[in-house]
Formats: C-alpha cells, structure tokens, sequence
C-alpha cells in the first residue's frame, strides 16, 4: 500500500498555485492565467514512480486567506509546504516572505520540506522580482528554491519531483535523528565526564558538522 504525502500550497492570490497542480496532474500546455482555475481549489493526489518506488502526493490548495498555517498543521499534518509567488508581483514576494518568517518559527524547516516557488517567469517584461532576490531569500530561510513557468510548463515537471524527492530526504534524515538521540540516551545513562564532552568538543572543531550543499535550487539534496 502507496502512502500519501500531504504537500500544502501557500502562496496570495493568483499566484498559479491552482494552475502548478492543475499542471501536476495533466503535464499539458494551459493558459494558466485563465481565472476559471482559480475555483478549482480543493485537494488532489498524483501518484510518481521515483528510483523504483512508488508515492502519492496529496495537494492541499485553499483559498489564500482561508486558512492559517497553524490550521494547516494540526489539520492536515503536512509533509511539505510549497511557498508560491508571481515574478511579476512584488507584493506577492512579499508576502511569501511572510510566510517564511512564520514557517521558520514554527520551526517547520527543520522536519518538513518547504520550496519557495518563483512563477510566471514566462511574462518576462513585467518582471520585477529578480531571480538573485529570490535565491537569497530562500538561502535566508534555509530552504529551496525554484522558478517556474505554469503557463508554458517550465520546470513544472522537476518542481513535482523535486517535492517528492526533499520529502523523502526530510523523512529519512528525521528518522535518523530519532534514532541517534536514542542511541545517546542508552550510551550515557549516567553524568557525562568532562573529559568525554572534551573529546566530542575537539572532534566537532576537527572534523565539522557534515557538509551539504550550499545551493537552494539542487532539490535533490538537503
């Protein structure tokens, strides 16, 4: 049995959110500036076949205002959070950077994947949110990055499994964790030395934390 990811898309109000998951489940050229999408809000699931295993993913697209992120949490308990905002509107990065700010103190980045989405490069003259702004606010909030086009299905496709792919890694790096704290807790039942807090103190300037990649827009790394 195929368990399904729940992926909740944030964003103001015609942004393209409706018009990635419309895209998600069909992979067609649509005029995705058409308002009629804008009513099919609700929620929809696609399954993927990624490295041999197979996923479902259920977007949960609401009205912008319709519900808080708090609500989103303990309603919907999700995996990832998709954060949308339009190329074209200032306001709207405004606005996912908002969002941001809120999901950071939640302290949703650490568990749960969030993506901050960059639509409708495509209107390119009207352009006034630049892409270097919108890395830097992803690298700001320690989470990922990447510019679509929903009306010509640019990099819609590599969204999709990009998605699929940090929830995976957030999964797998959560249960690590767990199992690590576990593993600390039986080994040191007792006070621990001060030489032992010395040594771990010594190897971490040594040796450093474990390195990841320092690009926002690799979706396929943490």
């Amino acid at each position: 049995m195929v368990t399904p990811y729940r992926v909740v898309m944030l964003g103001g109000p015609g942004v393209g959110k409706t018009a990635l998951v419309h895209q998600f489940m069909t992979s067609e050229h649509i005029n995705a500036y058409d308002n009629s999408l804008d009513e099919e809000f609700g929620e929809q699931s696609v399954s993927i076949m990624l490295e041999g295993e197979e996923s479902e993913i259920v977007f949960i697209d609401r009205p912008a205002d319709e519900m808080t992120v708090e609500q989103y949490l303990s309603t919907y308990e999700p995996h990832a959070f998709v954060v949308t905002y339009s190329v074209i509107e200032r306001r709207s990065f405004q606005r996912a950077e908002e969002v941001l700010q809120l999901l950071w103190r939640l302290d949703v980045m650490t568990n749960r994947g969030v993506i901050l989405v960059a639509n409708k490069t495509d209107i390119v003259r009207s352009r006034c949110v630049t892409p270097k702004e919108g890395s830097n606010l992803a690298d700001s909030y320690d989470c990922k990055y990447i510019e679509t086009s929903s009306g010509f299905n640019h990099q819609v496709d590599e969204l999709l499994v990009g998605i699929l792919k940090q929830i995976r890694l957030k999964t797998h790096s959560t249960e690590a964790t767990t199992r690590k704290r576990s593993t600390r807790k039986k080994k040191y039942r007792g006070t621990k030395t001060s030489a032992s807090l010395k040594v771990k103190s010594f190897l971490t300037k040594v040796c450093g934390k474990e390195p990841k990649s320092k690009s926002c827009e690799n979706l396929h790394v943490l």
